[in-house]
């Protein structure tokens, strides 16, 4: 099999007794998210092959959706906990042994802060050296249990922890006592790597660590725009359609509905995610979207939010034209719209003005819809 470069084991198979909840503290939801995923959407996942979680079977169904929704970007994979971490680092390690990584970092998950820039860190070190193990210095004044000054600085070890994957996995082999505080800990102290780890990668232990997790979460945000015009069609009486309402006036052109309202939504929404424009993913040449309810584009819209794990924090619709009078049908437009993306209308604005029977709009010959989005990674409804 050819080789894989980096391999990421991520140990979640600990029940966080010392932080007191009924559940493993792991998968504690904080804005949406657990501690994995949370880890998970501010790296960089390009940076791995495959991607291996110790996890018992019974918590990956119920904590695991967003992390599934990766799978699309990088091979993920599972392996069951053992009753030690020595065990379930192992046991991780022989599931992604057949995939020959030719690096990889282990991390707790109980570290969620772990930047991008320690990972890429990690990584180029591991182009030079056998190990790459983070670490920080505490500035705090240490005294023994006899309270007897410490004057050597004290290095308090971080994950991940970054090895040549034959060497920590051959040293797994090898040794036979279970009861070892991390993989680095398994080899010689001429082996170990160590590089600058970050003091906001906090382990989180106890309950009261959540507050500065809570502080310390990078917080997205992002906008788009969007814009869509067509023209009426005199002949059919009947037939407008705006952001799903259906309206009593003549019907716009377009090889789907001609839902301008709905075409600008997903454009902006669209261009938040950095992707292509609506009319990459329904083409206006192919017949399969002859006709089409608009739905199906705005429903293809938020199911790549979800996929980015991405929320709508407001959402800002404008139309341009001269008739009809787009006031009253504002509620029902604004229920519509919520429904199918699944936000509160509150964050909803639907406004209108006139062209001043200036240009195409101005005489009345068509409507134009712009859309402003803000979505986020936090959700705040």
């Amino acid at each position: 099999m050819k080789m894989m470069k980096n391999a990421l084991v991520i140990l979640a198979g600990g029940l966080g007794s010392r932080f007191g909840d009924k559940i493993p503290k792991q998968f504690i939801k904080i804005n949406n998210y657990n501690f994995i995923e949370y880890f998970l959407n501010n790296i960089n996942i390009d940076y791995f092959d495959i991607i291996v979680i110790a996890c018992e079977a019974k918590y990956r169904k119920k904590y695991f959706n967003k992390i599934n929704n990766l799978k699309k970007k990088v091979k993920i994979i599972y392996s069951n906990p053992g009753k030690t971490r020595k065990i379930s680092s192992f046991e991780a390690l022989k599931k992604i042994k057949q995939y020959n990584p030719k690096n990889v970092l282990i991390h707790d998950s109980a570290r969620p802060l772990c930047s991008n820039d320690l990972i890429k860190r990690i990584i180029s070190n591991l182009s030079n050296n056998e190990t790459a193990i983070p670490y920080i210095i505490n500035n705090d004044r240490k005294l023994s249990s006899s309270n007897n000054e410490i004057n050597s600085n004290i290095k308090y070890i971080q994950t991940p922890q970054g090895f040549k994957f034959n060497l920590i996995y051959k040293k797994h082999l090898k040794t036979k006592n279970i009861f070892y505080k991390d993989d680095s800990s398994l080899l010689n102290s001429n082996k170990i790597h160590f590089i600058k780890g970050e003091n906001s990668n906090l382990k989180i232990t106890f309950k009261n660590d959540l507050s500065f997790f809570k502080v310390m979460q990078k917080k997205i945000f992002k906008h788009g725009i969007g814009y869509d015009i067509h023209k009426f069609n005199f002949k059919i009486k009947k037939g407008l359609k705006l952001c799903g309402t259906k309206i009593d006036y003549y019907k716009l052109v377009g090889h789907s509905d001609a839902d301008v309202g709905i075409h600008a939504i997903c454009d902006s929404i669209f261009g938040a995610l950095s992707m292509k424009d609506i009319g990459y993913y329904f083409s206006n040449k192919d017949l399969k979207w002859k006709n089409s309810n608009s739905k199906i584009f705005l429903n293809f819209a938020k199911e790549k939010l979800k996929e980015n794990n991405f929320f709508i924090v407001n959402l800002d619709i404008n139309f341009i034209c001269e008739k009809p009078n787009i006031s009253k049908y504002r509620n029902k437009m604004i229920s519509n719209i919520a429904d199918l993306l699944e936000i509160p209308k509150k964050i909803i604005s639907i406004k209108a003005t006139s062209n001043e029977k200036l240009g195409f709009i101005g005489e009345g010959l068509g409507i134009a819809a712009e859309s402003i989005v803000q979505i986020s990674n936090e959700k705040f409804y």
